[in-house]
């Protein structure tokens, strides 16, 4: 079993004009934040994360949604961060967002320590 811990959060380029209303889902759930619907973050701002997430087969990539949340339409998918981990791999890493939604001008980095 892979547990690997999100420590931050950082905003390079938010995708809306004023600042994006994100949160973190792994596996279909939301995961952060822990408290209230969303984070709102703007370009240059870090959110410390700290969450921890596993997966049952070190093989399999770990894949973290980022989304941005909407009062009056669905939530948009901003992207995701992969993470590909082998079994001799340790410290910590960062990894840049993969743009799902077109056209988007989001870009976001995660950062994250194998356990």
């Amino acid at each position: 079993m892979t547990k690997i811990l999100l420590t931050k959060l950082q905003c390079i380029v938010n995708d809306e004009i004023d600042e994006d209303e994100v949160f973190l889902k792994y596996r279909g759930e939301k995961i952060w934040p822990d408290s209230g619907l969303y984070k709102g973050i703007d370009t240059s701002e870090t959110f410390d994360v700290n969450v921890t997430i596993e997966n049952e087969s070190p093989e399999e990539p770990m894949v973290v949604e980022l989304w941005d949340f909407d009062f009056l339409s669905a939530n948009d998918f901003l992207g995701t961060f992969t993470m590909k981990i082998g079994s001799d791999t340790e410290g910590s890493f960062s990894t840049s967002m993969a743009l799902k939604e077109e056209g988007s001008t989001a870009s976001y980095i995660l950062y994250w320590e194998i356990l």
